[in-house]
């Protein structure tokens, strides 16, 4: 099950406005996957993909790390989800806030990468290493 993990700042953020949980609590503009009401031009879908020592995730793949985080990165704040099934391959987010341009993937004391958000595309690929 994916949960909301990681919320910091947000109250100092450029263009926050009002806390959401769905589109209907944002009157006119959207409700973000981080909590905050914002116009549809300041959000975009985005994909975050990975394989395994360049194979596909599978349980095999991910025996060493069934679980993994992944965070999305501003230069003011992060947000993110915990626990992602690695075996997925993939996670997405039909509504990110768009100043987030970095995803992070990681598991506690085993490895932990960065990555750029292709603005463009809406994605961003890892190649783990766990």
């Amino acid at each position: 099950m994916r949960a909301l993990v990681l919320v910091v700042l947000l109250a100092g953020c450029p263009g926050s406005k009002a806390e959401c949980v769905t589109d209907g609590d944002c009157g006119s503009d959207v409700c973000a996957r981080n909590g905050e009401c914002l116009p549809a031009s300041d959000v975009y879908p985005v994909r975050v993909t990975w394989t395994i020592r360049g194979m596909p995730a599978s349980a095999t793949t991910c025996a060493q790390t069934p679980d993994f985080f992944i965070y999305f990165q501003s230069a003011n704040d992060s947000f993110g989800f915990a626990p992602v099934p690695c075996n997925q391959g993939s996670f997405f987010v039909d509504k990110l806030p768009k100043r987030y341009t970095e995803a992070e993937i990681g598991a506690d004391g085993r490895f932990d990468e960065f990555m750029a958000i292709d603005p463009r595309a809406g994605t961003a690929m890892f190649d783990l290493s766990p």
